[in-house]
Order: C-alpha cells, then sequence, then structure tokens
C-alpha cells in the first residue's frame, strides 16, 4: 500500500505542474507528459491515456495523448488514427460517472463486449474518468494496470478527477493556443467559485490568494484585509499543528472560529461570547515548482456547523428514540429477504437474545433462535413475500432463551413488505418485534385462575349438594329415633340402642357443623391459634381414647410414641384436631389390622407425628388431590370432605408441612412435621 506521503506529493506536484505552466508556459506537450508520468509512475500502470470525441463525427474517437510503461504497446497499435467509440464507456461518462475496474476477472460485467474490448488491450485493473466540457462529456482519461488487481479508491478518482479538468483546460489551450487567457480567468473562478474555502500561503505563512468562500467564511471584507494574517503565528493551531504543516505533506485540522472576529484577533482561549462560533475543518498541503521546491501551502477550509450540529441533534434523537424503545422492549429491524441482509436496533438484537457485536451477530441467524414451529411461520411468511404473495405478518413466536432451548421468551412480530423490487435484487421487509413474556405469563396465569376458580365453583356447588345431604342423613336419624323414645313399647335394651343411634348421630352432626365453621373462620382469618407447652405423648394417648370407640370391630388401636414424655409448644386443641382428622378417616377406611397412633423427632427442633392404617390405601392420582377442598375419595362414606383440607391449613398455620404414604391395599399413613417451639 503506499503511503498517503507520496501520494499526496505526486498530487500536490501535478497541480503544481498544472498552475505553473498555465501561468509561464505554452509547452502543454510538456506539461502532459510531465503530469501523466507521474499518474504513470504512482500507480505503476502499462498505460495513461486521454481519449477525445472527434468534433467531425460524434460516433468517433481517437487519442489526444498517452504515455506508455517501458515494454508495453500503445493502445493505439493495430488502430485507425480515429476509431467506433464505445457506448457502454460513453454512457457512463455522459451521466458524468468514472469507469472502475478493479478486476476484469471479478467483475460483473454487463456488457461483456466491454471485457473483451479489455482483453484485447492485455488489461487487468482499469479507471476511465470523464473530461467534460460544458457539463458535455468529451472524453476521458483512462489508467490501465497491465499485470494486477487494484482496487480505486475515493482518494483516487476525486484526484483523477480534479487532474482531468485541469486536463481539459490544457487540451483547449493547445487547439486554441490565442484564449489562453481566457481558460486562465476560467480556472481562478473555478478557484474562486469554489464551494469550499480556498488560500494559498507562501512559505513564510503570508496569504497570496484567498477565494471568494474563504473571505465570506472567515468574514474578511478582501483579500488586503486577510493578508495581515500569518498561518505560522495563528492562535487558532496549536505549535505541533504548526510544526507537522511545515514537516509533512498534508495535515488535517479542526478548530472553532469566532464570527465577526478577524482571523488574526482570535484567541484560542477567549471566552467571549458575544461572537457566533463556527466549526471549521481544515486540510494543509504543499504546492512545489518544477524544481521541486516549496512554493506555497494550499489550504481548503469547510465549515461544518452545520453537520455537526445536525449530527448532536441526530445523536440526541437516536439516544431519546433507543431509551423509549428499550423502555418498550420494541426493536426494530429492515432485512432485505433476497440477500439476506440489513440492519436492526439493539433492542431487535436483545429481543432475539442474540448478541449484536458477536459471533451470532449476523442479522438473518434470528431464525436459528426461534421454535421449531414458528420457524416454519417466519420461513413460510419469507417465501410468500418474495412472490409477492404475503405483504404483513403479525403473530407471537418464541425465541431461544439458553443454549439448550430448554426455555423460551415469546415476542410479538409484525412485519411488512416496504420495498418490493426483485428485479432489482431487493425484497425489503421492514419488521417490529417486542417482548412481550410477561404479557403471556399474566395470560396464562389468568387463564389457570380462571380454570381453578370454575373447577372451585363445580366443588362447591358439589359440597354444598353433598352437605344437604350429610346434615339430613344424622337430622333425621335423630329426629326419628327420637320420636320412636318417645312411643311406648319399647324394651330397654331396644331403647339403648335407639340413644346410641342417637347420640351418634349428635356427635356427626356436631363434626359436620364444626368443620362448616372452621373452614369459615380459615377463609376469614380469624381463628386463633393459643400456643403453650403440650405433652406430645400425652396428646397421642388422648387422640387414640378418642378414636377407639368408631373404628370397626377387630381393628387395633396402636400407640408409637418415641418418648415417655416429649414437651412442644404448640395450640395443643389445633394439633388434637388434625391427628382425629387423621385417625376418623383411618377408622373409616380400616376394616381390619390396625390403626397406629404415634410421633418420632427427627431433627432436634423439629417433631414429625403420623396416623398409619391397614385400610383400602389411595391410588396416585388421588393422593394428590386428597387435600384439597370439599374432595371425598368415597361419597358412599359419611363425611363433608373438609377433614384433610382443614388439617393442611392448621398444620400450614403452626408453621409445618403435611403429606400422606400410602399403597393400594396396604393401608395409609398421614403424617404432618411441625417446630417444637415457635421460632
Amino acid at each position: 500500500m503506499k503511503n498517503n506521503t507520496i501520494r499526496n506529493s505526486i498530487y500536490q506536484r501535478t497541480i503544481s505542474n498544472a498552475l505553473e505552466r498555465i501561468q509561464h508556459t505554452d509547452d502543454i506537450e510538456e506539461a502532459f507528459s510531465d503530469v501523466l508520468h507521474d499518474v504513470l509512475n504512482y500507480f505503476n500502470a502499462g498505460r495513461v491515456s486521454i481519449m477525445a470525441s472527434d468534433h467531425r463525427n460524434n460516433d468517433l474517437q481517437f487519442c489526444v495523448f498517452e504515455v506508455v510503461a517501458e515494454g508495453i504497446t500503445s493502445s493505439m497499435t493495430g488502430r485507425e488514427e480515429c476509431f467506433p467509440k464505445h457506448r457502454w464507456w460513453y454512457d457512463k461518462l455522459e451521466r458524468d460517472e468514472c469507469v472502475v475496474v478493479d478486476d476484469i476477472e471479478t467483475m460483473t460485467w454487463d456488457d461483456p463486449t466491454a471485457r473483451q474490448l479489455l482483453e484485447s488491450l492485455n488489461v487487468r485493473s482499469h479507471l476511465g474518468v470523464p473530461i467534460k466540457s460544458n457539463k458535455v462529456a468529451m472524453g476521458f482519461l483512462a489508467i490501465d494496470i497491465i499485470d494486477r488487481p487494484y482496487h480505486w479508491t475515493d482518494e483516487d478518482l476525486l484526484w483523477i478527477k480534479d487532474l482531468s479538468n485541469l486536463l481539459m483546460l490544457w487540451r483547449r489551450l493547445q487547439l486554441k493556443r490565442e484564449n489562453i487567457a481566457l481558460e486562465r480567468n476560467k480556472l481562478h473562478k473555478v478557484l474562486t467559485d469554489m464551494p469550499i474555502g480556498l488560500c494559498l500561503y507562501d512559505t513564510t505563512g503570508y496569504i497570496s490568494f484567498a477565494n471568494d468562500k474563504a473571505l465570506k467564511m472567515f468574514g474578511v471584507k478582501s483579500i488586503d484585509e486577510a493578508r495581515q494574517f500569518n498561518l505560522f503565528k495563528s492562535t487558532l493551531l496549536s505549535d505541533d499543528e504548526k510544526r507537522r504543516i511545515r514537516e509533512e505533506e498534508m495535515v488535517d485540522a479542526s478548530f472553532t472560529y469566532k464570527y465577526g472576529q478577524l482571523p488574526f484577533m482570535q484567541q484560542m482561549a477567549d471566552d467571549d461570547k458575544r461572537h457566533k462560533v463556527i466549526s471549521i475543518m481544515a486540510r494543509y498541503s504543499k504546492i512545489y515548482d518544477n524544481d521541486g521546491m516549496l512554493k506555497s501551502y494550499l489550504v481548503a477550509y469547510i465549515d461544518k456547523t452545520h453537520e455537526l450540529n445536525n449530527a448532536m441533534r441526530i445523536r440526541e434523537l437516536d439516544e431519546i428514540i433507543s431509551m423509549t424503545a428499550d423502555f418498550a422492549q420494541l426493536g426494530y429491524a429492515r432485512i432485505n429477504a433476497v440477500t439476506n441482509t440489513g440492519y436492526a436496533t439493539r433492542q431487535w438484537y436483545k429481543n432475539n437474545n442474540m448478541n449484536m457485536h458477536g459471533a451470532k451477530s449476523n442479522i438473518s441467524d434470528f431464525t436459528k433462535q426461534l421454535h421449531p414451529d414458528d420457524r416454519k411461520l417466519s420461513q413460510d411468511y419469507r417465501n410468500a413475500a418474495l412472490y409477492g404473495l404475503q405483504r404483513t405478518f403479525n403473530h407471537r413466536v418464541r425465541v431461544r432463551k439458553d443454549e439448550e432451548g430448554k426455555e423460551w421468551d415469546w415476542l410479538q412480530v409484525y412485519s411488512v413488505v416496504t420495498r418490493y423490487e426483485p428485479q432489482e435484487g431487493c425484497v425489503e421487509i421492514s419488521t417490529i418485534t417486542q417482548n412481550v413474556s410477561r404479557q403471556v405469563e399474566l395470560e396464562q396465569n389468568l387463564v389457570a385462575a380462571k380454570e381453578k376458580a370454575e373447577e372451585t365453583d363445580k366443588l362447591k356447588s358439589a359440597f354444598l349438594a353433598n352437605m344437604s345431604h350429610e346434615i339430613r342423613t344424622p337430622l333425621n336419624a335423630i329426629v326419628g329415633f327420637s320420636q320412636l323414645l318417645c312411643q311406648d313399647g319399647w324394651d330397654h335394651d331396644e331403647r339403648t340402642d335407639m340413644m346410641r343411634v342417637v347420640n351418634e348421630n349428635n356427635e356427626l352432626l356436631l363434626q359436620i357443623i364444626s368443620d362448616i365453621l372452621d373452614l369459615a373462620k380459615l377463609e376469614s382469618g380469624t381463628m386463633t391459634f393459643e400456643d403453650k407447652t403440650t405433652d406430645a405423648t400425652y396428646t397421642c394417648h388422648s387422640v387414640a381414647q378418642s378414636i377407639k370407640m368408631r373404628v370397626k370391630e377387630g381393628v387395633e388401636i396402636v400407640l408409637d410414641c418415641e418418648a415417655e414424655k416429649c414437651e412442644i409448644v404448640c395450640d395443643s386443641n389445633r394439633l388434637k384436631q388434625v391427628l382425629i382428622n387423621f385417625g376418623t378417616n383411618a377408622a373409616k377406611f380400616t376394616s381390619h389390622g390396625s390403626i397406629t397412633i404415634g410421633y418420632s423427632c427427627p431433627t432436634a427442633d423439629r417433631i414429625r407425628f403420623f396416623v398409619a392404617d391397614t385400610g383400602v390405601g389411595i391410588e396416585p392420582e388421588k393422593r394428590q388431590k386428597i387435600f384439597n377442598r370439599f374432595v371425598k375419595l368415597n361419597s358412599f362414606v359419611q363425611g363433608t370432605g373438609l377433614g384433610l383440607q382443614i388439617s393442611k391449613e392448621l398444620v400450614t398455620r403452626m408453621g409445618g408441612v403435611i403429606g400422606v404414604d400410602s399403597e393400594v391395599g396396604k393401608g395409609s399413613t398421614f403424617w404432618f412435621e411441625i417446630p417444637k417451639k415457635k421460632g
């Protein structure tokens, strides 16, 4: 790669030669040779030619001037003095476009004959820059590189364009030497009217020329006033910048300038707020004479105030938009579905759980992040959009949250085809995405809550129907047998049996009413707990005595307490209520074997109570619902279906956990574990 110093030296030398020839000599051919040889040497090219239209026949062209490297044949070898124009070249030139061929081997040609022409000249890389007069393409400057490809940069094009403009002036001077003065005036006018400020400084730093744009930019009325300013005494530049201007071929610098003060009055540390401040970018380069001696410094000034202000406003607006998009979790992308290229905002990458600057930053990789089912939706839309069959896409899709694909985020995706030009290789799709994972979660929770509420409502209805039956059953027994007791004629044993039935149904009715009242208290939060020291062993004995009368004949009550005495702190009534609920259920479903009541201490600070039976057992699918409200495993057995649910609530309030272990046909063990003492 050539260094910028060489490039700028040749560039400035060619400009210097041009200006020098225009002012001091009529030997235009020598100037052409010097300039074109500089170009030839710089690019290490095979040929540098100037082609022009034949004014007698606009369909023909001829070679005005050409320089070639050693061992390279002229482009005119085997041709007539005038030869037909190639329209591919001149169509571009007339549109003020350059013909740029970095490598004929890799370039895509819309006109194969253009490649054939370059191959016939053994050209590998080519640049053609239009030479215009009065906005009409008069010909072009051509650079042919024979032995290698070459990448033509914007700087190359700018330089050769400038050179072409000057060469056009030289060509006209060669044809009409009597118009030299007129052409000089035109060149001066070009420099004067250029949209950038141009100044020439002599070797001591004083201005020798300034165009109108430069005078206006600095608020100077005349060139005489500007001559008071010295480049190397300026407070606008640092000492290092001044040193670099003297030593280097080209220097770029930026500074702020207080419009309204003359250049030589500017102070770098001046805090005067009365003057408008503008931002200026300057490029300093050197101009040499024919002997290679420094003649002057050429400086181009550009007022960048408006662009900088706009850039600042755009940055501020972009920050506001980005902040808003981040808050709303809105991402935006624009993708060409033909080439899978485009651009996207930071939030778009974030929504897709992609790293904007990492290995997955390719914008087309977003489909890999989608759930397989949703990926097909996206691909179907893309294919339909390519053929113009579908314009919009509005769906919720799942996007991978982790590498394993075990967790997924939800995105609301809205896409629309904003540009459909398949013949130009462009089907542009604009997409807005929003992370709606939280919304989906809330919706799912609402659906689950609705289903649970509906299920609870059904259970309540069943519970109320069951309560009607459960309450009427003992009441009917109580009323019926009470009426019978009032009649004469019953012997002692018969009356005793009737009184026993009445008493059992009294207890059952009281238990039903008690369960309903306890449930109401638990739901309203009014149930109280009175903690005191209680002997766990005594409590188990007491519960065993309470359920002894309820067990079926042949069923044994067994106590299994870990110690003769174990003091704990809890509400003894609630503790006993849970154990009695367990024991009562065991008595209902155990027709033989035993019911064991007891406790163990798995840790020093916790105690585990249990009631084990040898009854029918519980099926696994019913085991998960057994502590739910209104659940009865056997509708033919008396009871409200509230005992176990109440027990669960009581144990939870005491800071414990509850559970059941069971095997069908072998029995069940209901247990709960609570702290020995309140924390």
